[in-house]
């Protein structure tokens, strides 16, 4: 299995969530935007709590994120896959994708055939 999501889907919820956690500024109610650090206001002035507020609007952009996401992934796999696209030949299949397009696997080969032949150092570098 491809580990993108552990990179891109968890590591990015993680980061907008962490930017409502820890973008404190001058207190807890004071967010950096376009003009810097500014508390959040309403037609009242400065709007006491607001913590809160960047905390449920970072989640409402995280769960946005991840429908947009699958939205669009459906898209574009479900017609691939009933048009035949998503699927390996019988013979990479009873072979393994692994063995069959990635093989030998030269970043780690203990075989001593396999392995690159050890270049000597010049002289001068000793």
């Amino acid at each position: 299995p491809i580990d993108a999501f552990a990179v891109h889907g968890a590591c990015g919820a993680w980061g907008v969530l962490a930017a409502a956690l820890f973008d404190w500024g001058k207190g807890v109610d004071y967010f950096n935007g376009w003009s810097g650090w500014s508390c959040v206001q309403d037609d009242n002035g400065c709007v006491s709590g607001a913590f809160k507020q960047a905390l449920e609007a970072n989640l409402m952009e995280i769960f946005i994120i991840a429908v947009w996401t699958a939205f669009f992934s459906l898209l574009v796999f479900v017609p691939l896959r009933f048009a035949g696209f998503l699927r390996a030949d019988a013979e990479t299949q009873d072979q393994g994708m692994d063995a069959r397009k990635h093989s030998p696997s030269k970043a780690y080969a203990m075989d001593a055939q396999l392995a690159p032949p050890e270049r000597e150092m010049p002289e001068e570098t000793i």
